[in-house]
């Protein structure tokens, strides 16, 4: 009898315990069952632990709040109701049920008996908002900060540039994604607009023009001529270029490049001599008509000259002539291109001429040459070398004035240049070797009857310093 009363004991102790854990359990399940369970989100806002009425609510507060929006770290904001935002906590609360009824139920018990983890579930949340009024939003901002890419400025005060800016568009297409997401979202309502940059525009040639231009409007009475060619692209700068000027010294690169045209280096030490005292400061004429007459002209200066003048049209040169040597007369005059001009003159002298653009072009035909190539290789083919045309270059560069071009460039520079000038007329013509890259500059500056030259010698130096600041800037 007695051992028959333990078992039922035993029995009612095995039933009951198993009893009282599955009703803990239940009881546990229903108590969890009032909040949201783990896993779950709704717009993005994870609602573990919410009960479904702090959910609903949590998710009406954010779609209330503006979406935090920056154009290039421009804060702007964007109200809900100006894209008529509108959020259904109707609908959404439905769709909510919907999912905790499919999860409740003998399988959600067991699950949570058996604490098996919930799949990561998001609940559907019934927003919407105006497509039209976001893309009237996005042209407003792009109509209030876009911007175009802005050009180098010239700065005539300091003969420099101000650097270009970059150009700003708004991606409207990519920044709508962005904005619609933020919208939708409870929780991600901070948007970086999409911005595409469109780089500033280099400085170039048409820039440097404006300042030169604008140095030359304070002296309205002179004719200048210009003439600028970048010997590394091959763009050139022409004010008034081809116009029609005396030859003056400037000439003697002529005569420099037709010495070593006929004359193989090393030269004899007379020629040297000759060379010397025709190209340094000293600019003699003398000697320039010696080298006319005996390399040149075979013992004639006037064929010298004819001969100088037969070689500079070969060459393309064709408003470059001398009918006679220095301080002689000729019988005739040439006519040009240049001096047939009806609208413009500077009076040039009948019997030796150039135009920057001519003096301009013989020398980077000789810097050509110097680096093995150029024209003047192609017109006389073993005529020159490389290393004849350096030497040119070397005889220009011993004329130190520290005026003129010098003047506006920086003292390290190597500026192989000549100058000359008469009572009206003042020129300098030169090759630059600047650390920003290689130049000719030629400037011709003429006022009838007389030329101060403390005028023209400031504003030579102003427009090398502006040539020499365009080369060299650190845009």
């Amino acid at each position: 009898m007695r051992r028959k009363s333990g078992i039922i004991i035993w029995l009612v102790i095995i039933i009951t315990i198993p009893a009282l854990f599955l009703t803990w359990q239940y009881v546990d399940y229903r108590s969890a069952s009032r909040v949201l369970p783990a896993e779950m989100s709704m717009a993005g806002l994870l609602v573990e632990g919410m009960t479904p009425d702090h959910a609903l609510n949590a998710l009406e507060v954010a779609f209330a709040t503006p979406v935090e929006v920056t154009y290039r770290g421009q804060p702007l904001s964007l109200s809900p109701d100006s894209v008529e935002l509108r959020y259904n906590a109707e609908e959404t609360r439905a769709s909510l049920d919907e999912i905790l009824a499919a999860r409740s139920g003998f399988d959600g018990f067991i699950a949570h008996v058996l604490r098996r983890p919930p799949e990561p579930v998001d609940v559907p949340v019934a927003v919407a908002f105006s497509e039209e009024r976001l893309a009237g939003f996005l042209a407003r901002i792009a109509m209030q900060y876009d911007q175009s890419p802005q050009g180098p400025v010239p700065l005539p005060a300091s003969l420099t540039f101000r650097p270009g800016e970059p150009g700003y568009e708004l991606d409207v297409e990519s920044s709508r994604a962005r904005l619609a997401a933020a919208l939708t979202s409870a929780t991600e309502r901070q948007v970086e607009l999409v911005v595409r940059t469109d780089e500033a525009p280099p400085l170039e040639m048409d820039t440097l023009g404006q300042l030169l231009q604008s140095l030359l409007d304070d002296h309205a009475s002179l004719i200048p001529g210009i003439f600028v060619k970048d010997l590394q692209t091959g763009d050139e700068l022409e004010i008034n270029a081809d116009i029609a000027y005396a030859g003056l010294s400037v000439l003697k690169i002529s005569i420099l490049e037709e010495t070593y045209r006929i004359l193989d280096a090393p030269l004899d030490p007379e020629i040297t001599e000759w060379l010397s005292n025709t190209l340094g400061v000293t600019s003699s004429n003398f000697q320039a008509n010696l080298l006319l007459r005996d390399v040149i002209g075979e013992g004639d200066g006037y064929r010298g000259a004819e001969n100088l003048t037969g070689s500079m049209n070969y060459l393309g040169l064709r408003n470059t002539f001398m009918v006679a040597p220095y301080d002689e007369v000729g019988a005739l005059t040439i006519v040009t291109p240049a001096n047939s001009r009806t609208d413009i003159t500077t009076e040039p002298d009948p019997y030796m001429q150039t135009t920057p653009l001519d003096i301009g072009l013989l020398l980077e035909m000789i810097h050509q040459c110097s680096h093995g190539g150029g024209a003047l290789m192609t017109a006389y083919p073993g005529a020159f070398t490389a290393d004849e045309c350096s030497q040119m270059i070397e005889w220009l560069a011993q004329n130190r004035i520290d005026s003129l071009i010098e003047a506006g460039v920086s003292p390290e520079t190597v500026v192989a240049h000549k100058h000359g000038f008469t009572g009206d007329t003042h020129a300098d013509a030169a090759l630059v070797l600047s650390p920003g890259g290689d130049f000719v500059l030629v400037v011709y500056l003429y006022r009838p009857q007389w030329l101060e030259w403390e005028e023209s010698s400031s504003l030579i130096a102003d427009i090398a310093a502006a040539t020499y600041n365009y080369f060299n800037s650190t845009q």
